[in-house]
């Protein structure tokens, strides 16, 4: 009998082992497995909800420098554009309009040109132009069908929270073509210090990482 009643609590705690292995697994993302051109290692790390990409990030709070490296994976098309932006009004009902962006455009599958642009309104080209936020450190690589953006953004003092976006879209003599018109969900709005995230995400909370090691206007309709 006492024999028997071993055997039951064994199983049991192999079952519950089992359980919270399987958990943890389950609760991994993606971007911490992820790494960078230079060994680049960053603090934090979040899997966005919508097209495939992944945002990482280091967040000094005394000086306001922002390093990030934005990664959107699944690009097939040689010539494709992608986009990382910060709405500096924090204002996630219509974060397109005064959004600040870094704009990263690859080409015959080469390596990206990548620029800033400030984003006046719903009508756009993503023209090549200054941000409000000094930057440093800007460029963009592309591996297969990945496209990723680095950059160091300052930011105001006191900044803990931002509300950003993130697009791609399909190029046409060398410039942005509108994105599809179901891609109006890739916001949010993001606590750099918590990872937690707001109205318009339902991706995974955040991980603290390791060390692991023709001209035409266009709509982009992202709100």
């Amino acid at each position: 009998m006492v024999g028997k009643l071993m055997v039951v609590r064994l199983v049991l705690a192999v079952s519950v082992l089992t359980s919270l292995l399987l958990t943890t697994s389950a609760q991994t993302q993606t971007c911490e497995s992820q790494t960078f051109t230079e060994n680049k290692v960053f603090a934090s790390c979040r899997d966005l909800s919508h097209l495939s990409s992944y945002l990482h990030w280091t967040h000094d709070q005394a000086s306001g420098k922002l390093d990030i490296a934005f990664r959107h994976t699944g690009i097939s098309a040689t010539d494709r554009w992608v986009s990382w932006a910060i709405n500096p009004n924090n204002d996630l009902s219509t974060s397109m309009i005064g959004a600040q962006a870094l704009v990263a455009i690859s080409e015959s599958g080469g390596a990206p040109r990548v620029y800033t642009s400030s984003i006046p309104g719903y009508s756009t080209q993503l023209a090549e132009g200054d941000i409000s936020y000094p930057h440093s450190g800007l460029t963009a690589t592309r591996q297969n069908s990945e496209i990723t953006i680095y950059a160091t953004l300052t930011l105001p003092n006191g900044t803990t929270n931002l509300v950003h976006l993130w697009n791609d879209g399909p190029v046409s003599a060398s410039t942005p073509s509108m994105h599809s018109t179901a891609n109006t969900q890739s916001k949010e709005s993001l606590n750099l210090l918590s990872g937690a995230s707001q109205a318009g995400s339902s991706g995974d909370s955040l991980r603290r990482r390791r060390n692991v090691s023709t001209y035409y206007s266009v709509w982009f309709p992202w709100d």
